[in-house]
């Protein structure tokens, strides 16, 4: 069954490809954004949004609309080592922009940005997975299968912004079996929060491995690790996770002492990709598809949504220059380079020091003493 013919369908309706669909659909062009899942739905997610995201909420429409959901407001980042030494700063001040970030479940968040896509004229087609997807003279076909039936579509335009094991790159022939580092393993919690220091984002380091903390508004909490797989062979209970690694970690384990567990553990693997290339003959990949993100920082969700917004304009400029060859869409690439290698450079950086004990912890001292490296850092983290 046919349902329709557009300039640009979008597999994905996280932040990435919602972004390009509003940018696309306020430039006039027809925009179907698919997505396997029903809206509102839960996420494996830091769920934090750091301040330099503030300007792209603004240009999507939605920054204001972030802070009706339950949420709490972030202004410093705390790190603490497994040997007990801990560092905090604050967020810089940034004329003309909020200071601060936000603890906000990704359930509100996603669904928002839905929302906002569909008040802009985007047509959302939720519960359905992509099927075929297959190039022809005039675009792309695509089959969706959703209820146990089979829909065809038809685009000019493809973009990929269906998450770190995106269907879409494995259908074009993008995916390969062994794409990266596989050492490690990610985790979400929710807790209730009984602790002190609000308005942080916290990371605390233990061997093999770090978590990431930060308080979600009305007594919640979220809490993500990951720990090396080759520590965690056996068949763990989430109790013995916790005790075994996390509780390695004095702030954790008191953290975790007066809190409570709510709702279902979620998992991830692998945690970190290589590079690949984000382009092709009439296509895009956003976002983790792109796998522009990196999962340290709390930068993700920026590093979709700016991802999604270069991809519409990649997109605006292919159709008004009618041409949407590779060669066309190699400068999406660079764009993207440009925007992102620097943060990228810093995170595996950081990354690097957080599984090496031995690195980190007089770093961390130093800067408990004198804010240095610390304090340029985080500047540079929260700044655009």
């Amino acid at each position: 069954m046919k349902v329709g013919r557009f300039d640009v369908a979008i597999v994905g309706a996280g932040p990435a490809g919602s972004a390009s669909a509003i940018s696309l659909a306020r430039k006039g062009y027809s925009v179907v954004l698919l997505d396997k899942a029903f809206f509102p739905r839960e996420k494996l997610c830091g769920d934090f949004l750091n301040p330099i995201a503030w300007p792209l909420f603004e240009q999507l429409g939605v920054a204001d609309d972030l802070l009706s959901f339950e949420h709490e407001e972030v202004g410093a980042f705390r790190i603490s080592t497994c040997a007990g030494d801990q560092a905090r700063v604050d967020f810089p001040v940034q004329a003309g922009q909020r200071r601060f970030g936000l603890g906000l479940r990704r359930f509100y968040l996603d669904n928002l940005l839905v929302q906002a896509a569909e008040k802009e004229g985007v047509a959302v087609q939720q519960g359905c997975r992509v099927g075929a997807v297959a190039r022809d003279a005039e675009g792309w076909s695509i089959t969706l299968e959703a209820h146990s039936a089979e829909k065809q579509l038809h685009s000019v335009f493809l973009i990929g912004a269906d998450g770190r094991n995106s269907s879409v790159t494995h259908r074009l022939g993008l995916a390969k079996t062994s794409d990266g580092p596989t050492d490690y393993l990610a985790f979400q919690l929710r807790l209730t929060r009984r602790w002190s220091f609000p308005g942080e984002v916290q990371i605390h380091c233990f061997p093999g491995g770090y978590a990431g903390l930060v308080g979600l508004g009305g007594g919640a909490a979220n809490l993500c690790f990951t720990v090396e797989k080759r520590r965690a062979k056996e068949n763990l209970s989430l109790a013995a996770l916790l005790e075994k690694f996390l509780c390695k970690n004095d702030f954790l384990r008191e953290c975790l002492r007066e809190s409570e567990i709510v709702g279902d553990i979620r998992s991830a693997y692998p945690v970190y990709f290589s590079p690949r290339r984000c382009y092709g003959d009439s296509f895009l990949l956003a976002g983790d598809a792109a796998r522009v993100t990196e999962p340290v920082t709390g930068e993700g969700v920026y590093f979709a949504l700016k991802s999604g917004i270069l991809a519409g304009e990649a997109i605006d400029r292919a159709f008004r220059r009618r041409n949407g060859t590779v060669e066309q869409f190699a400068g999406y690439e660079c764009l993207c380079r440009q925007a992102f290698s620097s943060r990228q450079t810093i995170n595996r950086i950081i990354r690097g020091l957080i599984y090496r004990p031995s690195l980190l912890a007089p770093l961390v001292r130093l800067s408990s003493k004198t804010l240095f490296p610390l304090r340029p850092l985080v500047d540079r983290l929260c700044r655009n």
